[in-house]
């Protein structure tokens, strides 16, 4: 990274100063995508783990909008200590986190599935809303996944009641849903969710999220499939902002 005075170190966090002229050069789905993580708290690093590309690779991409000053890159922060702290304790105690995704659409509990266990997560998909509730009280899961629209119980009311349990009072829900409108998201967020994914979501979104709210999986005991890294890599394409840019 030398070639770059501006990136010193992979554990950099970028940051967006100027969306207005960032969106008007990259494409939508790139914007988005940066738009989302570069928030000041996701490192390069994880940011080219989850864009299944090198950290060089990434650098460059995002290096001429940290130039035209429309990206700047924060020192880490005393927040990466607890996520360092944590991937240490999730290995020393072998714990695999725990996943549970509530959604009607056998498809989407699937992909979910797919994803998330090649990744090292134990997971869980329930397709009946009426029967979520006793099963993730069993389950107690380490982060929950909720569609929002779905037959009663939508998603709110799953969510607004879990959240009137002490042992699901700090378990992050995260809220799926096909709406994009800013009034679903500040109704999901009264009822108690941590966060939400707007359909159709890629790989790496998914990814990067429940690494920031529960940390990675435990790889070493999942198997590695080829067919599972392309499936990967074309949702990654998806979102890739590391063709946006030549320099």
């Amino acid at each position: 990274m030398g070639k770059h005075p501006h990136i010193q170190s992979p554990n950099q966090c970028p940051m967006i100063t100027d969306e207005v002229k960032l969106r008007a050069v990259l494409p939508e789905k790139a914007f988005r995508t940066l738009n989302r993580w570069a928030n000041g708290k996701t490192s390069l690093r994880q940011l080219a783990r989850y864009l299944n590309r090198d950290i060089l690779t990434v650098a460059r991409a995002i290096y001429p909008y940290v130039q035209k000053g429309w990206v700047q890159l924060l020192a880490s922060t005393a927040q990466e200590i607890p996520t360092l702290r944590r991937e240490w304790d999730l290995k020393a105690t072998t714990h695999v986190p725990h996943v549970v995704c509530i959604d009607d659409d056998m498809a989407i509990g699937k992909t979910v599935e797919y994803i998330l266990k090649a990744k090292g997560y134990e997971v869980t998909a329930i397709q009946n809303p009426v029967q979520a509730l006793t099963l993730i009280f069993q389950l107690k899961p380490d982060l929950i996944l909720c569609d929002l629209a779905m037959p009663e119980p939508d998603g709110y009311e799953i969510c607004g009641m879990l959240r009137k349990s002490t042992a699901f009072r700090q378990t992050p829900i995260i809220m799926l849903t096909g709406k994009d409108a800013f009034i679903d998201r500040v109704r999901a967020r009264m009822v108690g969710s941590t966060d939400y994914l707007t359909k159709p979501f890629g790989a790496s979104e998914l990814l990067m999220l429940l690494e920031k709210y529960i940390g990675p999986g435990d790889l070493e005991k999942c198997q590695d499939d080829s067919s599972i890294t392309t499936t990967l890599d074309q949702e990654i394409e998806e979102t890739d902002i590391t063709k946006s840019a030549s320099v």
